[in-house]
């Protein structure tokens, strides 16, 4: 999705509520592949408040391999961290036998709000080995 057509989809159609004013930055990954790191500032209605609140709009699921296989391909090739730890010890994250971005980590069945200033989304667990 272009980022024009996700603001619009933001800001003009409410996806998240009734925005009252937001700004973007756009970043290039190490790979040169754009993304765009956006504040909203929602009327006090649309503030999300709750772990519901979050589920509603946050998701930490890999795509289907059987109904979506390119793209899962895609985001397992792209978007996961890894493999790293004792499978890969020369992955470029692994400091003193360890992965400094604490990988691998616990999947989760709910999300915690507020654990050590960091939100942990829940995730559906999926074996990539198969």
């Amino acid at each position: 999705m272009k980022l024009k057509e996700l603001l619009e989809g933001i800001c003009k159609h409410g996806i998240f509520g009734t925005v009252l004013t937001y700004i973007y930055v756009i970043e290039f990954q190490k790979r040169d592949l754009p993304h765009a790191h956006i504040l909203l500032t929602l009327d006090s209605e649309s503030k999300i408040r709750t772990k519901d609140d979050i589920d509603k709009f946050v998701s930490a699921e890999l795509p289907d391999p059987c109904t979506d296989h390119r793209l899962f391909q895609i985001v397992t090739k792209c978007m996961v961290h890894g493999p790293c730890g004792t499978i890969n010890i020369n992955s470029p994250c692994m400091r003193d036998g360890q992965c400094c971005k604490s990988f691998p980590k616990q999947f989760k069945d709910d999300t915690e709000e507020n654990v050590n200033d960091t939100l942990f989304i829940a995730e559906e667990t999926l074996n990539l080995s198969k």
